[in-house]
């Protein structure tokens, strides 16, 4: 089918202003007498506040009020499991938990006030490791942690410091060892790492003289924030407005509260407008980062390369607050890959230790388990001497195949994917070279069942007088182009040019309710709903139309920014007319909501309500060299093919493709968050390692694969995070097929690469 507006790329529609530095980000705002806010946080990984004493901070000169607890509801907050205060309530759990907070005239005065604070500690035993955890004996992080408040699958499991437990299952394992030929166990361990993103978290608060507040935050999440400090502060969400600022990189970062409850009390508490900007210390201490992980396999193949069995364990460290309870078991099948396997047995733990809090960061929890998995299907490979790729060829999910957690795969796209890379390492591998290698590894994500339930998500498509168009969605903006996207959606059917149509986002008050931008499902989700209000848009111009034009509906087009009579083009209404008749019509001004076509697609889906049809698969390969004498490695070239559904906007899938590459580039090769008891030592971007220019692959390659979706916008998936999920695997595969050696652990520095080259003698 041809589009007119759709399959074309068109330019960001905020990329102009950003360029020019005139986004305005919430750390931008400036407001009459505004205060600035600094948080005093703990030294210490485990303590008991004994007692707080802010008289002299309180005394300062320009210090217009000082926060603790006691300023607070007694009532815990978390967006999956309600574990922390918006202050520390009795208990500290981690290097950087927040103890107290001022607001004063300027940041220098505030910095002076959090010195004069004295707090003081009974100091606790500590655990750091997440296995020293989950033992009989280990200092409980949360001692009433079976009291808290959840948001979880009804398997999940707390107990101890094991704050969510599953086990999925499918056959008999104990069968699949007597089938096989051949049974492999490989463990594996993954790092810390942060999002990387440039702007540190920040927001501002006012309050009118009704006691009204409205909250600016950086943030892709505004109905979330509201949802979470009115809750934390005993608020009705009547009185608090959450906008959305410009995001300055997420990354799965800005969709949870973090220092906004604490904004909000101190304009409760002064009556003045707030701001509160977040240092990089606190950045890497105080906020979600990705979690580390340590992970079990134990696999049956037969001779053939026959998955038969997999026995699976794997144990992440959310740190002292977990913000990444999602997903339940559908995450937890990430760890078998994309294969269909006949039995299945696979456990996952999360546990609290007493380190910095985890939460989402790009595809959550899925590049551990992926780099788990795709090592080991190479070690499979190798044991067997059997191509790499014909090893997952062979044992690729197909359409029906069961999930272990429940349900059934649709027309999973990871076959092309895998043929695409076959293709392409026919044509680019010329024989062996001495100390280069090339990695091969598949993966999964975006594991969204169908359900029974409509998208969570309202759109509304608003005609003006002068006959163009709003999308007024809840939907933010974080960089990624979801604005584009839905603009493309409602020129495509309304047959309007895209400057025709503009955008009112992400505020609580003036949008309706949508979930955190993120999971590589908003343009499933909100594209979706936006064809419904665009549709019914459209149903009601034509509706308004046949009544002006005395003409039958079915006799009438939309196109080019009029509604005319098919035989006789000259007979036509400007939908600036329409826009305008509309306002005095019977029906009222045209407001497109789309509910009835919601629940005609209720009916369809709850057909497929078991069905994963929407899941987003893709197959990468890498060439790169090893210096055998500093360990370092080079990427040569990277190759990627994704099936994404449908590509609406073909630039923005590419950028989405290469910035995915090199953020999985970074988690493999360089980053990490490191800690020594708690604390991290490396809380800066000038201590901590990203990818430079010069570290991206000088060659990248795409091919995109289109699965259709049943039930996406013309048929397109998601994009955002797959393409970070399968760069460790794919690398540590190609090292290993440069020179030999097996690394198990990331991430994959020139020092432990020179270590793992030297400890098995092949140094030459």
């Amino acid at each position: 089918m041809t589009y007119q507006f759709l399959g074309k790329s068109e330019p960001k529609i905020y990329g102009a202003e950003k360029a020019r530095g005139e986004a305005k980000f919430a750390g931008d705002f400036r407001l009459p007498n505004m205060l600035t806010a600094k948080v005093l946080r703990s030294p210490h990984p485990h303590a008991r506040v004994l007692k707080i004493d802010t008289a002299k901070a309180e005394n300062l000169p320009g210090v217009k009020a000082v926060v603790t607890s006691k300023d607070a509801p007694f009532v815990k907050m978390g967006r999956w499991i309600r574990d922390r205060q918006v202050l520390a309530q009795g208990t500290v759990r981690h290097v950087g938990d927040a103890v107290a907070a001022v607001a004063a005239v300027d940041e220098e005065t505030a910095l002076e006030a959090l010195g004069l604070i004295r707090v003081e500690y009974d100091v606790l035993p500590s655990v750091f490791s997440p296995l020293d955890a989950m033992r009989e004996g280990s200092p409980l992080v949360h001692e009433n942690l079976e009291d808290y408040k959840v948001s979880m699958q009804p398997q999940a499991r707390s107990r101890g410091n094991i704050c969510h437990s599953v086990k999925i299952k499918l056959g008999e394992i104990e069968r699949a060892w007597n089938e096989a030929d051949l049974v492999l166990e490989d463990n594996f361990s993954t790092q810390t790492v942060h999002h990387g993103f440039i702007q540190t978290h920040e927001c501002v608060s006012a309050m009118d003289s009704s006691g009204k507040i409205t909250l600016w935050a950086s943030t892709k999440g505004p109905f979330s924030i509201r949802n979470m400090v009115t809750k934390a502060l005993e608020l009705p969400m009547s009185r608090l407005r959450v906008i959305a600022a410009k995001v300055g990189g997420d990354f799965g970062g800005k969709g949870t509260a973090v220092g906004e409850p604490i904004c909000v009390l101190l304009t409760m508490k002064t009556g003045l407008p707030v701001k509160l900007v977040y240092t990089w210390e606190e950045e890497f201490t105080s906020t979600f980062i990705r979690t580390r992980s340590f992970s079990k396999l134990k696999t049956g193949v037969k001779k053939d390369g026959t998955l038969v069995g997999l026995q699976g364990e794997i144990v992440f460290d959310c740190g002292a607050y977990n913000d990444a309870l999602t997903g339940g078991a559908h995450v937890y099948n990430m760890l078998q890959g994309p294969y269909f396997i006949p039995n299945v047995d696979i456990t996952s733990y999360i546990v609290y230790t007493n380190n910095t809090p985890t939460g989402h960061v790009r595809a959550p929890r899925a590049p551990q388990q992926n780099f788990a998995i795709e090592s080991h299907m190479d070690n499979i490979a190798n044991k067997l001497g059997m191509d790499p790729l014909e090893l997952r060829l062979k044992n690729a999910i197909k359409d029906g195949d069961p999930v272990p957690s429940g349900g059934y795969y649709t027309n999973p796209g990871l076959r092309p994917t895998i043929e695409a890379a076959m293709d392409y390492i026919k044509k680019e591998k010329k024989g062996k070279e001495e100390n280069v290698g090339w990695g091969i590894a598949c993966a999964q994500w975006a594991m969204h069942v169908v359900g029974d339930k409509g998208p969570a998500s309202t759109v509304w498509v608003k005609l003006n007088e002068d006959g163009t168009v709003v999308i007024i969605t809840g939907c933010a903006e974080q960089g990624a182009g979801q604005h584009d996207i839905l603009v493309q959606l409602v020129a495509e059917v309304l047959k309007l040019p895209l400057n025709r149509i503009s955008v009112v986002a992400a505020d609580t008050d003036a949008t309706p309710y949508e979930q955190p931008t993120g999971g590589s499902n908003t343009t499933y989700r909100v594209g979706t709903t936006v064809l419904f209000a665009a549709e019914d848009a459209k149903q009601q111009i034509l509706n308004l139309a046949a009544e002006l034009l005395d003409a039958n509906v079915d006799d009438l087009v939309l196109e080019g920014g009029r509604v005319y009579y098919l035989r006789d083009p000259k007979r036509a209404k400007t939908l600036a007319e329409i826009g305008q008749a509309s306002i005095s019509s019977r029906q009222g001004a045209i407001m497109g909501i789309g509910s009835s076509l919601r629940m005609k697609r209720l009916g369809e889906t709850r057909k497929f309500k078991d069905s994963m049809e929407a899941v987003q698969l893709g197959t990468h390969i890498v060439k790169l060299a090893v210096d055998r004498e500093t360990g370092k490695v080079k990427i040569l070239k990277y190759f990627s093919s994704h099936d994404v559904g449908k590509s609406l906007n073909p630039d923005n899938v590419a950028g989405q493709i290469n910035g995915g590459i090199v953020c999985g580039e970074g988690y493999a090769l360089m980053e990490e968050v490191v800690t020594v008891e708690g604390r991290v030592i490396n809380p800066k971007l000038t201590d901590y390692k990203l990818p430079r220019s010069l570290d991206i692959p000088a060659s990248f390659r795409s091919s995109i694969v289109e699965s259709p979706s049943m039930f996406g916008p013309f048929g397109a998936k998601g994009i955002g995070e797959p393409p970070c999920v399968n760069v460790a695997a794919a690398i540590a595969n190609a090292i290993h097929d440069a020179v030999g050696v097996r690394i198990k652990d990331l991430p994959l520095t020139s020092e432990r690469v020179w270590k793992a080259i030297n400890s098995r003698g092949t140094k030459r």
